[in-house]
């Protein structure tokens, strides 16, 4: 039996249990740290299942404090509330000596980012950070033709993304989201992080970044809706970046486009679909199959099979830092008015 600790549980929170359980069955039990203690149960919609709540049906013994609930041993643990709370809650469960996962961002802030990364490594924990849009097999596909120079040199990215905030959680006043408070680490840049993480993943660190944004529409928040940002590769080769994320488009959109010296890629990770357009050829594969919660139940696998044998390969507490470093100094751009050094 595996104890699991679950700090948190919104949606992101329900999630992983719901995923766990399918993953491990009765092996696992639950317990969990809730500050709001709203009792609603949530499908894999993210639609609220009436009559049912979550403590109930899954069996979670809640705790009130931290620390109590980190003296219940748990073997791992899951840090899954809001992103100015994630360092506070990471630092307490490091000290104890418990692998966690980590939702992304890191955190909202640098402060103790120094001190996090000692200790995880004093104690050989696993941290891996929840960065699912690396198992999409969109992006899988577009790292791995440029590392193989299927498109010769890369000479501009055009990153596309937009949601309507409004329709993220039918479930909740969007003005309580997360995402649209600046108390709990939210606005567009950090809350839609995943662009700049799979942009690190596949490209490395920029330069410099330029970012324009701000909250231009009426939504009532008190956080960036929009930004745009132009991320910079200096050097002989260099190459830029176009990243745009908003909070205000209906349909949603989730594209990338990388232009190279042979030719170009365009994924669209709503629609799953991949083309390459060659020299003399066009490449042009969706992923009928796949479903968004592959990713999630895939970084739970890769999660639980590198506290088994102790060596992790990809999604480290450093990778998420190293995004995190790039969010923030957007925003620094943002707020500023200047590019930012990296």
């Amino acid at each position: 039996m595996i104890k699991v600790l679950i700090i948190g549980l919104g949606s992101a929170g329900q999630r992983h249990v719901r995923n766990l359980r399918k993953l491990l069955g009765d092996e696992v039990c639950f317990i969990a740290f809730r500050v709001r203690k709203l009792k609603r149960l949530f499908d894999d919609n993210l639609s609220v299942v009436e009559g049912q709540s979550v403590e109930e049906t899954y069996h979670i013994v809640e705790f009130d404090d931290l620390d109590k609930a980190l003296e219940d041993k748990p073997d791992i643990a899951f840090i899954a509330n809001p992103n100015s709370m994630h360092m506070d809650c990471a630092l307490k469960v490091a000290e104890r000596g418990v692998d966690f996962f980590l939702e992304k961002p890191v955190s909202d802030r640098m402060d103790n980012v120094t001190e996090l990364i000692r200790i995880v490594h004093e104690k050989k924990l696993i941290v891996y950070v929840g960065f699912q849009m690396r198992m999409h097999p969109c992006v899988i596909r577009l790292k791995q033709a440029i590392d193989k120079k299927v498109i010769g040199r890369v000479v501009s990215v055009d990153c596309h993304m937009g949601e309507l905030l409004t329709g993220m959680h039918k479930y909740e006043d969007y003005r309580t989201m997360n995402e649209s408070q600046a108390v709990t680490g939210g606005g567009v840049v950090l809350c839609q992080i995943h662009e700049i993480d799979y942009l690190y993943w596949i490209f490395g660190m920029p330069t410099e970044v330029y970012c324009i944004g701000d909250k231009y529409s009426n939504l009532e928040i008190d956080v960036e809706d929009s930004a745009s940002t132009i991320w910079n590769y200096k050097g002989d080769k260099g190459f830029s970046v176009m990243l745009h994320q908003d909070f205000l488009q209906r349909p949603p959109i989730r594209r990338c486009r990388v232009i190279g010296t042979k030719g170009q890629i365009e994924i669209d990770l709503l629609e799953n679909r991949y083309t390459l357009f060659g020299e003399n050829s066009v490449q042009d594969e969706t992923f009928h199959e796949f479903s968004r919660n592959d990713m999630f139940m895939e970084e739970l696998v890769l999660f639980l099979e590198y506290v088994k044998t102790r060596e992790q390969k990809t999604l480290t507490l450093e990778d998420g830092i190293g995004s995190l470093e790039i969010a923030l100094a957007m925003k620094k751009s943002m707020k500023e008015g200047h590019p930012v050094q990296l």
